[in-house]
């Protein structure tokens, strides 16, 4: 059990980055300094299946660790839509590609930064800050570098198995 975390029985992992492939299904970023586990409770308004956004607003819950101290947050933070982008980012990223630098999304509570060519910053806003922080601050001063290697390409996968059990609906996801 690392970071106060039980595995479930059946994960398919490279390293520390794993997705369930029983019940719950969730994505696992681990640095030195810190670490962010990211699942899908549900959709945000699941009777709404035809407007763009509305459709596929998802609870997103998050548990973190920065330097020893831990937090959770629960929040409409990601659209299906942008889960996908952030994937396929991760990929690019991963396989060394000349892409963007950056992955941000609508409700800006994480972003995901490549800041060197090993390493990626995982940074915190707005409802997804840890409670001792101070609200208000400069958006992404938390945060932890993780490493670029394979286990990026692993979470990947992860995030794309929460889309197979919340995928994107009335939406091109362009």
């Amino acid at each position: 059990m690392k970071n106060g975390w039980k595995r479930p029985v059946a994960d398919i992992a490279v390293g520390s980055y794993a997705a369930s492939v029983e019940n719950e299904a969730y994505a696992v970023f681990e640095g030195s300094a810190g670490s962010l586990r990211i699942g899908v409770e549900r959709y945000q308004f699941p009777e709404i299946t035809d407007d763009d956004w509305d459709s596929n607003w998802l609870i997103v819950n998050g548990n973190a660790v920065i330097d020893g101290k831990s937090w959770s947050f629960r929040d409409p933070c990601l659209t299906t839509f942008e889960m996908a982008r952030l994937a396929d980012w991760l990929d690019q990223v991963s396989s060394g590609g000349d892409g963007e630098p950056f992955c941000g999304f609508t409700e800006p509570n994480l972003d995901f930064e490549r800041v060197s060519d090993t390493a990626v910053r995982i940074a915190f806003s707005l409802e997804a800050l840890p409670p001792w922080s101070k609200r208000g601050g400069d958006f992404g001063a938390i945060g932890f570098n993780i490493p670029i290697d394979e286990r990026l390409g692993a979470a990947a996968s992860s995030l794309r198995a929460l889309l197979t059990r919340f995928p994107i609906r009335a939406r091109n996801g362009s």
